[in-house]
């Protein structure tokens, strides 16, 4: 039977980033010590769809065996919109509202262009669109608590417009065009963070050349069996690692191995 891939509305700028400059990574069970899944802007995406980073990716991909009716599709949509509201609700009494006919989010009148709010260690709220005109920031106390909102300064607004724009310009030369929409970790700063569990072992992140290194050396495979695979495709003739643990389940090292024994495993 054909299976036909049915995705999200949109892809987010960032992840977008991501995907071209990191390559790819697919978690099986959490690793022993835990990373941040790079999922808002928060990511991926044109009308753009927020979501927070306890959810899964805002880029997931659907495979079906069946192609989604448009009658399905205009009701996957709008209970998107309703999560969306919903999820986004805390703001109003700040002034920042959903809605859910145009998929804009508003600010004393105005379509608000970027807006991330780190609620806690595992969570964001956050979004991009590209035909927004303000910025808008959470205003949180010394205890995490909401208690307001801002509009962002012009230099602010500025500065970010230039992130913005030298991003885009990374992507098209990567062949990709971006759009607008949520983004996770949603910043143009955005570091990938999927091999951050293992930099005790000798894993570290190169933010020039966007790759996970070690011994000097891109990272193309790193499998830890029944816990996580990566694979940065961009760097095929790169390292490949196996993590070797102990009957606890700890880390005890990482070992080079042929690509050979792992590209089974992400394929």
């Amino acid at each position: 039977m054909k299976k036909q891939k049915i995705t999200t509305l949109l892809l987010t700028m960032v992840l977008c980033a991501s995907a071209v400059l990191s390559g790819c990574a697919a978690s099986q069970t959490e690793p022993n010590q835990s990373t941040t899944s790079s999922t808002p802007f928060e990511e991926a995406k044109d009308s753009g769809t927020p979501i927070s980073s306890d959810e899964a990716s805002s880029v997931q991909a659907y495979e079906n065996d069946e192609v989604l009716s448009s009658e399905e599709q205009a009701k996957a949509e709008q209970e998107r919109r309703a999560e969306i509201a919903e999820k986004y609700s805390i703001y109003e009494p700040y002034g920042m509202t959903y809605d859910t006919e145009k998929d804009r989010f508003f600010y004393n009148g105005q379509v608000v262009r970027y807006f991330k709010d780190q609620i806690n260690s595992n969570e964001t709220n956050g979004f991009s669109y590209d035909d927004g005109v303000i910025d808008v920031e959470p205003i949180r106390d010394e205890d995490g608590t909401l208690t307001g909102l801002k509009q962002s300064s012009d230099a602010d607004f500025n500065a970010r417009t230039k992130e913005q724009e030298a991003l885009k310009a990374e992507l098209e030369k990567a062949g990709i065009t971006a759009g607008s929409g949520s983004f996770e970790q949603g910043d143009p700063n955005y570091r990938d963070d999927s091999l951050d569990a293992y930099t005790e072992f000798g894993v570290s992140y190169d933010k020039t050349s966007n790759h996970w290194m070690y011994d000097e050396k891109p990272i193309y495979i790193l499998y830890d069996k029944e816990r996580y695979t990566f694979c940065d495709k961009g760097v095929s003739d790169g390292i490949c690692l196996n993590v070797v643990r102990d009957k606890g389940g700890n880390i005890e090292k990482l070992v080079s191995v042929d690509k050979g024994e792992l590209e089974q495993f992400v394929k």
